[in-house]
């Protein structure tokens, strides 16, 4: 029992130094909290909470150090036709274990989210552990590794997923090998990995969320691009900014403009989605977070001003 405890606290904290080095997911979908009321704002924070309640009960505290604010915007988003909003519960948790906290009862937009989230960034690892170098890479495989047992628990309940993001890596990694020139293509892999995880209902909101979450992965992988362009270019990285402008050093100046429409042609689209998509929870934070919240992350990106979370020192609180 002391090696298995001993093991378990190993393994948090190789987790949450990996979620401090980037492993966690981007983390550029938020909303604008100044434009938010108290009340959407709070509900926001429940659904975080939730979501990381979610996982753990799900899959133990491992994935939870890779919880992100792109999934909770999931979590939102997939539970948006629900009409109501449950009470939310007061729980403790590893971030806060003296004090209760109130976080979002469980419901299957929250367990979804979570299987999706254990999904995605199990794939995250592997396409670190294809891309990275010495100890980086050696760290990809440790959480290959660790994350292991329960990408299989969440695999088993969402194959169809699962085997559509295995496909849209490879052809990522495809891109990558050939140093495709071509944003449109290796954007479009993984767009594909984020529309993979919504829920197969088989009718119109189906689609409609596919074409929502397919232009937000679009945004998101371009988004990440500019990003790290400076960093990819010192180190050799595969960037598709880069090799589709043929810059030889990180300078956006010429290329701001036709990046900017590139990005907003994708947020428009996502915005087009949402408003086909009915919603009723949560419309309000789902809107601010779309029509303010990433157009202002986007701005930010490209003047080279962008801070994650906002600037604070860490995640789980707006």
């Amino acid at each position: 029992m002391h090696m298995e405890s001993c093991g378990l606290r190993c393994a948090n904290t190789v987790a949450r130094q990996a979620a401090r080095k980037g492993y966690a997911m981007f983390g550029f979908i938020r909303p604008v909290k100044s434009e938010l009321k108290v009340k959407e704002a709070d509900r926001f924070q429940q659904v975080y909470c939730g979501l990381c309640h979610a996982i753990r009960a799900r899959y133990g505290r491992f994935y939870t150090m890779f919880l992100s604010y792109d999934m909770t915007f999931y979590a939102l988003v997939v539970g948006s036709g629900e009409v109501s909003v449950p009470p939310a519960e007061r729980r403790r948790c590893d971030a806060h274990p003296l004090t209760k906290r109130a976080c979002a009862a469980p419901d299957d937009a929250l367990a979804l989210a979570a299987d999706a989230s254990v999904l995605l960034s199990y794939h995250k690892f592997r396409d670190n552990l294809e891309d990275e170098k010495g100890a980086k890479r050696l760290l990809a495989a440790l959480l290959c590794r660790l994350g292991r047992r329960g990408y299989e628990k969440a695999r088993a309940r969402l194959p169809e997923a699962d085997s559509a993001l295995r496909e849209a890596l490879d052809d990522l990694h495809e891109c990558e090998s050939e140093k495709c020139t071509s944003m449109d293509r290796a954007a479009d892999a993984s767009a594909r990995m984020t529309a993979a995880v919504v829920p197969h209902t088989g009718d119109t909101r189906e689609r409609v969320l596919r074409q929502m979450f397919y232009h937000t992965g679009r945004w998101l992988y371009l988004l990440d691009a500019v990003q790290d362009l400076k960093d990819d270019m010192k180190s050799g990285s595969y960037n598709p900014v880069a090799l589709r402008y043929g810059l030889d050093e990180p300078d956006m100046t010429q290329i701001k403009q036709p990046l900017e429409r590139t990005l907003e042609r994708s947020l428009a689209d996502v915005c087009t989605a949402f408003d086909l998509l009915d919603a009723q929870r949560d419309a309000e934070i789902i809107r601010n977070i779309i029509f303010l919240g990433m157009p202002a992350v986007t701005r930010q990106v490209l003047d080279g001003t962008y801070q994650p979370n906002g600037g604070r020192g860490k995640h789980g609180s707006l």
